[in-house]
């Protein structure tokens, strides 16, 4: 892992930043528009994100390249600029890192289903991950965050890909719903298999983001806390998505949200960060209870 950023995981806790999506429809993006394109078409909409989140304690963020991948934007006819999308983006997020701050190239997944479901393999889907990869880093991007993930072999071909693309550090982060039978992906993958695999594959740090909101949250970590000496990551929602007056919403306030931010930490936390809902404000009220000084402990 990058030495400084290691050293600061191993120092104390890591604030991640939060919702990108609830952030830029609050700034007119519609449903029928492309996130990643306003890199190219609202660079200072997105820059102004960034910098919000950094103001509001974060020691890192996320390029806007969530579906950045050449999968992602040939679905809907963009694809002939997944460079310059990931270029940007990681261009953009740099602009306004400030002293002591990381940038982490966000992936995503690519919407698309390996066999037997899908067409795609996972060489096939490795390849994709390894240019989205290649080009964050050629943007200058310092680390690899994979995030909302809902299939493990889809997740292991991007970490595959990124770690041919990069001895910088690889987050991934799984998407888990809550069962009567306990924590487990869409595609049926359990807390422990993943993480096992994960590591296997050659992710620093493993988690979970979205979906689930902080309560349960808090239960997960402590279940992957037990099936992994890594570094665990976590990026809850502000609460379940509503519909009000054509509005989605999230119940969740900052104030409530940002109480749960110590229980992650005694759960296992060691990065905290916010997922669907939750914006700078919600991040702003973590920081003091989040970047403490922690016993060190081997990670990565």
């Amino acid at each position: 892992m990058k030495l400084a950023l290691r050293e600061l995981i191993n120092n104390r806790g890591i604030l991640f930043d939060g919702a990108m999506g609830t952030e830029l429809i609050a700034r007119g993006l519609s449903s029928g528009e492309v996130p990643e394109e306003w890199n190219l078409k609202h660079p200072e909409l997105i820059m102004e994100i960034h910098r919000a989140y950094f103001e509001a304690g974060a020691d890192i963020i996320q390029t806007n390249t969530f579906g950045g991948s050449r999968l992602k934007l040939a679905a809907r006819g963009l694809d002939s600029i997944v460079r310059e999308v990931n270029m940007q983006g990681a261009k953009i997020a740099l602009a306004v890192k400030p002293k002591g701050g990381f940038v982490a190239g966000d992936i995503g997944p690519t919407g698309r289903f390996l066999q037997p479901v899908g067409r795609f393999t996972p060489a096939e889907l490795e390849e994709v991950f390894y240019e989205q990869a290649s080009l964050l880093v050629e943007g200058g991007v310092e680390l690899i965050n994979i995030e909302t993930m809902y299939d493990l072999e889809e997740a292991k071909a991007a970490v595959r890909g990124s770690r041919r693309a990069t001895e910088f550090p690889v987050f991934v982060s799984l998407t888990f719903s809550k069962t009567r039978k306990g924590f487990y992906t869409i595609m049926g993958n359990d807390v422990p298999t993943s993480l096992r695999e994960l590591e296997k594959c050659g992710a620093e740090v493993v988690g979970a983001n979205c979906t689930l909101g902080m309560p349960e949250m808090v239960q997960l970590v402590k279940l992957m806390r037990q099936n992994t000496d890594l570094s665990i990551i976590a990026q809850a929602n502000a609460g379940a998505p509503q519909l009000k007056d054509d509005k989605v919403t999230y119940p969740i306030s900052a104030e409530e949200y940002a109480g749960y931010a110590e229980e992650l930490i005694e759960a296992g936390a060691d990065i905290i960060g916010g997922c669907c809902g939750a914006g700078p404000e919600y991040i702003r009220l973590m920081a003091p209870l989040v970047k403490r000084e922690k016993p060190r402990r081997k990670t990565g």
